[in-house]
């Protein structure tokens, strides 16, 4: 009989998967208020959640807008769990835009994603989201980086931050993290498997440092098993070392992110990976990628 992955509460994860959840750290996780998508709770919901599965910190992520004050106020008000904004270079902040990269940097963000729904590739295969504006690209006719993209990196090498690729195709991204490894950045290549990043792409970026992430949300989709299977064979095939597991998680219809958290583990558990290769994915390598 197939294992149901799908739990609505703490108390129906197992064990194992509640011990190796004390310490962990999801570096992507969405929550209300959003100005498009119903969210499965609030910002302030999610930290108490978070926090009494025992996860150690959150990064609050909004494509819309830049999440360090939300962060800060909460990080202000709960004990126990560190939360940390971000800022999406979408084009609602302006797209490439460093001056509000500037400021976002300047009030403690400590996360940078890329473009997401308003990069090119993204509004190539999912259509285009709510802007307006023309798609972004970080890449120019010749294959390389325009010139604002360095502007923005100089930033986040300034103030220590960590770059997630966003929605970015497999040569932008490539072309970004080779640049970020420059100049010292930490960098995740975001949801490697769901966006298609080709596994020997994702191996020459964990060559440049990266970490390659691994998020849930598709776990719960139509598919979910079949998408676990490449997921799995793409983090054995690059090494567990150099892999970050996170759930992109808060959409209304699914889990609570901590819960579903606890459900992603539980799967790599079952597929054979160690208590030890688990703990790295979910605590240590997160933690090395916020430094």
């Amino acid at each position: 009989m197939a294992t149901s992955y799908r739990v609505e509460t703490l108390a129906e994860l197992r064990d194992d998967s509640r011990a190796l959840l004390q310490g962990a750290i999801d570096v992507h996780v969405h929550a209300s208020p959003d100005p498009y998508a119903e969210r499965r709770m609030d910002a302030r919901s999610l930290v108490y959640a978070a926090r009494e599965a025992g996860l150690a910190a959150l990064v609050l992520k909004s494509h819309e807008y830049p999440t360090q004050p939300l962060a800060w106020a909460l990080d202000q008000e709960v004990e126990g769990i560190t939360i940390y904004g971000a800022i999406a270079l979408d084009h609602s902040v302006g797209g490439l835009n460093p001056d509000a990269l500037d400021a976002a940097l300047r009030i403690g963000t400590r996360v940078v994603w890329w473009p997401t729904f308003d990069s090119a590739w993204s509004r190539d295969t999912f259509g285009r989201w709510h802007a307006k504006a023309d798609s972004i690209r970080v890449l120019d006719e010749r294959g390389v980086l325009v010139p604002v993209c360095h502007t923005l990196l100089d930033l986040m090498a300034e103030h220590g931050a960590t770059l997630c690729s966003g929605h970015l195709d497999p040569a932008e991204t490539l072309a970004l993290v080779t640049e970020s490894r420059r100049r010292g950045i930490r960098s995740i290549v975001s949801h490697a498997t769901s966006f298609h990043i080709p596994l020997e792409v994702q191996q020459a970026l964990t060559e440049r440092g990266a970490f390659i992430e691994q998020c849930s949300v598709n776990s719960f989709r139509e598919g979910g098993d079949d998408y676990f299977a490449s997921v799995a064979s793409e983090v054995r095939a690059v090494g567990p070392e150099h892999v970050v597991l996170s759930t992109d998680l808060g959409q209304a219809a699914n889990p609570a992110p901590p819960v579903g958290f606890g459900s992603w583990i539980e799967r790599f558990l079952d597929a054979g990976f160690t208590t030890d290769e688990v703990r790295r994915m979910v605590q240590e390598n997160p933690a090395a990628a916020l430094d």
